[in-house]
């Protein structure tokens, strides 16, 4: 006669079939997974990890070596790309940094305002009325100028300028493409006296990176036999 299982002989198999579901689920991971109106909280410690297939560690959330949370972002083949780490005086920092893990960008840990890196150059001008430029040509003379890489998509500059006594003139600002396509961005007009004005902004044009642009700013003496003075004092590349 066959044996009938037993109701304690039911659970036992239900649990033990739980269990290897569950070593299952441990086994082969989540393949798809979607969270709709709820929160995916990780604690206690726990890390977020992706690993490429083979092995470099992608992308890590969770304690570095100190204890303190951190964010790793790395490029495929495991160099860094953005990290958040932990200066010896405790106060934590982040960084972007290019294809040979140096950093290219960060903030300044040691004070906490503003940026460690990139170092943004700050221009000195003569301010002098005595060593400025003089100006007689009636033609447009180039007296200052700017080559650089476009890293922004305008410019902006200040300018200091005007006419002697009984004279006039004119100022241009040109802008020529990695090219050599020139275009006059602006013009004016300037009378005697001496005044300080924004120049700009102005589209740059192409892409970044994509060549030299030229920033020229040219005068010329339109009337009168004094002098055009002019300076450029400063310019700044800036977002829209």
């Amino acid at each position: 006669m066959a044996q009938i299982n037993q109701p304690s002989n039911i659970v036992d198999q239900v649990v033990a079939l739980r269990r290897e579901v569950d070593e299952l689920r441990k086994r082969v991971g989540i393949g798809n997974a979607t969270i709709s109106g709820g929160t995916f909280t990780v604690q206690d410690n726990g890390v977020i990890r992706m690993v490429d297939p083979d092995g470099h560690l992608i992308l890590y959330f969770g304690p570095g070596s100190d204890g303190k949370q951190i964010i790793r972002i790395r490029r495929d083949g495991g160099s860094d790309v953005m990290y958040t780490y932990t200066t010896d005086s405790g106060r934590q920092f982040w960084a972007l940094t290019d294809g040979s893990s140096d950093i290219v960008a960060s903030d300044d840990a040691a004070s906490g305002t503003g940026l460690a890196r990139p170092w943004i150059p700050v221009s000195f001008e003569k301010v002098r009325f005595a060593d400025w430029p003089k100006i007689t040509n009636a033609s447009f003379e180039t007296v200052w100028e700017a080559n650089f890489q476009k890293t922004h998509p305008f410019v902006q500059l200040f300018t200091v300028e005007g006419c002697e006594g009984g004279t006039n003139g004119e100022g241009q600002i040109v802008i020529t493409d990695a090219a050599g396509q020139a275009t006059v961005a602006e013009s004016w007009s300037m009378g005697p006296g001496l005044g300080r004005n924004r120049r700009g902004p102005y589209a740059l044009p192409g892409r970044p990176y994509a060549g030299e642009v030229r920033v020229a700013v040219n005068y010329r003496r339109t009337s009168g036999t004094g002098s055009v003075v002019g300076v450029a004092m400063d310019a700044t590349q800036r977002q829209t």
